[in-house]
């Protein structure tokens, strides 16, 4: 009688296929010996299911052998989760494996449990030699490589099994038939395994191997059309630097075509490489032009020296990143700059001043993540040295460290610098003062530091509005960790408490020296009719008592405005229009973009993630200032139009 094997993975999103999984079961079915003993069941949840649901599918699927795969966001739901399966099925027998664990031993077995082990690396010939012992009527797992397990009260480490050069001996999931089409949303997809860098608050190159190796360019292919008939939504291309090979450009172009004769995905995401921005940049406009590509992240991390050097990233240019921004903004093509705050060597003056040279840069948009200690990093061993003070997340599910001190940086510096980021994203991200704050960092005015701090001093007076509750809330309780929360913040901003924020913005720009210049006065409206909707529904009058433009309507979709004619050429500078020869001064400002209606009957988490999305995509959500007789030949039909 057959064996059953039960993987689970929890993820961040809602239904991702578990390619860790995908590739276990894969290896250990070439093997006949192991296919004809073992059956095999893969269990994906989203980290928020309720625990008592993913209890109860790992009972239902009642295994002899439970695969956990665990990362830092997981690992302390799988801690919780292994405690209640010794209980329940003390019989089976358990293996940990993913980074958070590797090379862990001590802290997640404990000798009274002989039947729970631990994966030190990569985990397909470890796992399917594990399966091989457990054959025996009495296993023994030291024949095992890059094992950890107790053994008579000792614990155990086998030496490490050397990492796979040669990847065409891992079988692939997809074109094996391990994953069904059509079951899930998100797809994930590796090309190589290894990265060359080795970034000291990364486990990716450090800990897991830095050289590169790469499966074949004709299974790559295969795989990409087998994604492409899957009716997936997204794919996530996993590698950690893609482009940093000439043949991701070709692999790239091959999925945009095989996407245009399939369906699918709907969009791409991926790391892009560090030091190759020429290829980075033809292979987002690929991906851009193939409708798949939104907006490219730039993973900048730090704009200063001292810090790249102590994180260990110095070897990455920064001239890099500054030039692909440049080639992205030349393509018309947004980007999505990522951040950490606070890395070692990082004040709060640099940083500050990094994000605003990044605004004079034209960035379209950031994401700034806090600097998280998880297992097998290297600043985990640099915490005296670079003077790292650390508080747990308050999420129950993850096991990160977040770190709120640094040498050069307090406790009290650490929250200046979040709310600096809750202001530069609302301002200029969700574009709040997109225009205005671009005349005034042009015209001297004021430059974007400068705006950003007086805005979180402004905000600070009140304490009471919804925003400055926000940001509060996030800086007391740490949810800066989290990945949704600019989503959050774009919820309440732009959907629940909209006219409160709008009439926070502008008794913040009344206060302010740049209020007596009526271009800037004028570009402060622009704003406020510009601001983006974050859901799709009725487009609110507004209430401000306009004096540099007029608003003649407020419909459905958006306003009919008039433009002063001292004025038209200022608007143009700073708003993207689409006019007609011989336009006058109206246009029509259209926000029916890509938002889909208010979520009814939606968790608020759900709303944030679904506001993250959107936050990360806000060129494709800002509404279109466009000639009101231009908008009415595109609804004519096309005999009417002749």
């Amino acid at each position: 009688m057959s064996k059953k094997v039960v993987f689970l993975e929890l993820g961040v999103f809602p239904n991702i296929l578990p390619l860790a999984s995908g590739y276990m079961e894969a290896y250990a079915r070439k093997d006949p010996a192991l296919a004809g003993a073992y059956t095999f069941e893969k269990i994906s949840l989203p980290v928020a299911t309720p625990e008592a649901e993913v209890l109860a599918r790992l009972k239902e699927a009642d295994g002899d052998v439970y695969g956990f795969s665990c990362y830092v966001w997981n690992a302390a739901f799988m801690r919780r989760l292994l405690t209640a399966m010794l209980a329940w099925k003390p019989g089976a027998t358990f293996i940990l494996g993913g980074p958070q664990v590797m090379n862990q031993g001590e802290s997640y077995l404990r000798p009274e449990h002989e039947n729970v082990v631990l994966c030190n690396g990569e985990g397909e010939r470890t796992f399917s030699n594990f399966l091989r012992a457990l054959l025996s009527p009495e296993p023994d797992f030291s024949a095992v490589k890059s094992l950890s397990f107790y053994r008579d009260g000792q614990l155990v480490t086998t030496e490490p099994e050397p990492r796979i050069q040669d990847l065409s001996e891992v079988p692939s999931p997809f074109l094996e038939g391990v994953f069904e089409t059509g079951k899930y949303s998100w797809v994930v997809i590796e090309t190589n395994r290894g990265c060359p860098f080795k970034c000291n608050y990364c486990y990716w190159g450090a800990a897991i191997g830095g050289k590169v190796f790469k499966y074949d360019n004709a299974r790559v292919e295969q795989e990409i059309t087998w994604i492409t008939r899957s009716g997936c939504m997204y794919l996530f291309i996993a590698d950690a630097n893609w482009g940093m090979l000439p043949r991701d450009l070709e692999l790239s172009s091959y999925l945009a075509r095989e996407q245009k004769v399939n369906g699918s995905p709907m969009a791409v995401y991926f790391c892009g490489s560090k030091n190759t921005p020429d290829r980075v940049t033809e292979i987002t406009r690929v991906l851009h032009d193939a409708g798949m590509l939104a907006s490219q992240s730039v993973a900048l991390q730090t704009m200063s020296p001292d810090a790249l050097k102590l994180v260990n990233r110095d070897n990455i240019k920064t001239s890099s990143y500054t030039e692909l921004q440049r080639s992205l903004n030349r393509q018309g093509i947004s980007s999505l700059v990522e951040m950490i705050w606070p890395l070692p060597g990082e004040t709060l003056a640099s940083f500050q001043a990094g994000l605003a040279q990044l605004c004079e840069l034209e960035a379209d948009s950031f994401q700034v993540y806090p600097l998280l200690l998880m297992n097998n990093v290297e600043l985990n061993r640099k915490r005296d040295e670079y003077g790292l003070m650390t508080t747990k997340e308050t999420n129950e599910n993850s096991e990160a460290e977040i770190v709120i001190q640094t040498k050069q940086v307090n406790a009290e510096a650490y929250g200046d610098g979040v709310r600096y980021v809750y202001a530069v994203c609302s301002l200029h991200t969700q574009r709040g003062l997109w225009a205005l704050g671009r005349y005034l960092s042009k015209n001297g005015l004021a430059r974007y530091e400068e705006l950003f701090k007086s805005f979180v001093t402004f905000t600070r007076r009140f304490p009471q509005s919804a925003h400055s509750r926000f940001v509060e809330a996030s800086v007391k309780d740490n949810d800066f960790v989290r990945f949704d929360n600019l989503g959050a913040m774009l919820y309440t901003n732009f959907h629940t408490d909209r006219e409160a924020f709008d009439e926070l913005i502008e008794n913040f720009c009344r206060t302010q020296s740049f209020w007596s210049d009526p271009k800037a006065r004028f570009l402060f409206e622009v704003d406020l009719l510009n601001r983006p909707y974050a859901y799709l529904g009725r487009v609110a009058p507004k209430k401000h008592k306009f004096e540099q433009l007029r608003v003649l309507s407020a419909g459905q979709e958006g306003y009919l405005v008039e433009i002063p004619d001292e004025h038209l050429d200022l608007l143009k500078e700073y708003i993207t229009v689409q006019a007609l020869p011989g336009s006058k001064n109206r246009f029509e400002v259209n926000h029916k973009r890509v938002q889909q209606p208010t979520m009814k009957n939606r968790i608020l988490r759900e709303h944030h993630s679904y506001c993250q999305d959107m936050s990360q995509r806000m060129p494709s959500l800002m509404p279109l200032w466009r000639d009101p007789m231009a908008a009415k030949a595109r609804k004519l039909p096309v005999a009417a139009r002749a």
